[in-house]
């Protein structure tokens, strides 16, 4: 009995040992996870955000690539075989004048230009002028910097519909427009597509009657150089009138920013670079009409070069007057003239009836060029245009010359309307 006693104890004491070592290996299993698990690193947090950002960053600019390709891809629209004529012979903007060197500074100064009287030898017309800045990228594109082609989408705006009124009315010869982004668009909502040849250059647009006139030629030349949107051009046209014979050469221009500046050569350069195209591309006897929003009133270097050469027939009154028809006319030419108002531009439209009938035009004496604003330096500008670069050149007439014959890019690739969606409005409010 004893040694049985002495068994069952001994079996217990085993099984007491046992079970308190089950317990220490129960404690130390629990422990050693919460030791193991140590505390998460500092760095995966600000790592997963990171690339939260980007991608939301990746997202947004996929959007506005969509939204640009979108528009830059979208085909043009047709508007008959007369305007596809206009279109394909129209002179596009030279690609590679984007990789041009600035210049080494403006054209010098000289004595302005002689110009001459309409043939008196050709019977007299009445030719029908008009000229508008559209204030295209509000008035039609309604600040859709993204998407720059937004007016596709509709189907015209008050400035069409004053443009078809004034026209209806007034049977235009000629017509120049500035701030005029797609040309085709525009005379098809106006209903004038199948009246009227228009050719742009840049952001400027002119259009002739094609039942009255014939084309002879025509061409653009940079005459100034915004800070802002770089070369600014003055697009001509010579035309033939089918009934009389006379001759018109006709210029569109739309000057510079800030107002009365004349821009990085200044007033007095622009005049001169206008009137010099006038000389080398018109003939003596041609009428001369000259039509154009010149971001310059009365009391600029501009106008007052130009009106020593060119009679001011008709003159806005937005921005104190910036907005003029000039000729080579005597002053009594003016039959009629109209302001049309804005129609939702920031400019008047315009429109004058001159007679051209060949009597004494207005042509003063040689004068001393105007002294030019005090801006105005010859020394090169550190200041690069915003969205085209400034070519040098030399022109046919061999005359100095600090602006190129050549135009700059055209403005519809995407580039192009990155920088106008990121400079318009800053551009404008300076305006």
């Amino acid at each position: 009995m004893a040694a049985a006693a002495d068994l069952e104890l001994g079996a217990q004491e085993s099984r007491t040992l046992l079970a308190v070592e089950g317990e220490a290996l129960t404690e130390d299993s629990s422990a050693v996870p919460a030791a193991a698990v140590a505390e998460e690193p500092k760095w995966r947090w600000p790592s997963r955000l990171a690339v939260a950002a980007l991608a939301v960053l990746g997202l947004v600019a996929g959007c506005i690539c969509t939204l640009v390709v979108s528009g830059a891809a979208r085909p043009p629209a047709q508007y008959g075989s007369h305007h596809t004529d206009a279109v394909q012979g129209k002179q596009l903007l030279a690609s590679e004048a984007a990789a041009a060197k600035p210049p080494p500074g403006c054209p010098m100064l000289g004595s302005l230009p002689q110009l001459w009287s309409p043939a008196a030898d050709a019977p007299p017309l009445q030719l029908k002028v008009f000229s508008y800045n559209l204030f295209w990228w509000k008035l039609f594109d309604k600040g859709q910097f993204a998407q720059p082609n937004f007016h596709l989408r509709t189907q015209g705006n008050t400035g069409t519909h004053l443009l078809a009124q004034a026209a209806g009315e007034e049977h235009f010869d000629v017509m120049g427009f500035q701030e005029c982004n797609d040309e085709g668009w525009l005379l098809a909502r106006a209903g004038l597509a199948e009246q009227y040849d228009i050719f742009r250059d840049k952001h400027s647009c002119m259009a002739y009657r094609r039942s009255s006139w014939s084309l002879l030629g025509r061409g653009v030349e940079w005459v100034a150089l915004d800070l802002q949107y770089g070369p600014r051009p003055a697009q001509w046209m010579r035309l033939r009138h089918v009934e009389t014979g006379r001759v018109l050469f006709f210029v569109n221009h739309h000057g510079p920013i800030p107002i009365n500046s004349g821009g990085k050569c200044g007033g007095a350069a622009v005049a001169q670079n206008i009137l010099r195209l006038v000389k080398t591309k018109a003939m003596p006897g041609d009428a001369v009409v000259l039509t154009g929003d010149f971001n310059s009133d009365a009391s600029s270097a501009t106008i007052g070069g130009l009106q020593s050469r060119l009679h001011p027939a008709f003159k806005g009154t937005k921005f104190g007057g910036v907005d003029y028809i000039f000729s080579n006319l005597q002053a009594g030419s003016l039959v009629s003239s109209k302001n049309w108002g804005g129609g939702g531009s920031d400019h008047d439209a315009l429109s004058a009836v001159l007679q051209v009938d060949g009597s004494q035009a207005m042509v003063q004496e040689e004068h001393q060029q105007a002294a030019p604003p005090a801006a105005f330096s010859v020394a090169p500008s550190t200041a690069a245009p915003a969205t085209t670069e400034f070519v040098p050149m030399s022109s046919g007439g061999g005359e100095t010359s600090g602006f190129s014959s050549a135009p700059a890019a055209s403005g519809n690739d995407i580039g192009s309307r990155l920088r106008f969606a990121i400079g318009a409005p800053m551009a404008w409010l300076r305006k």
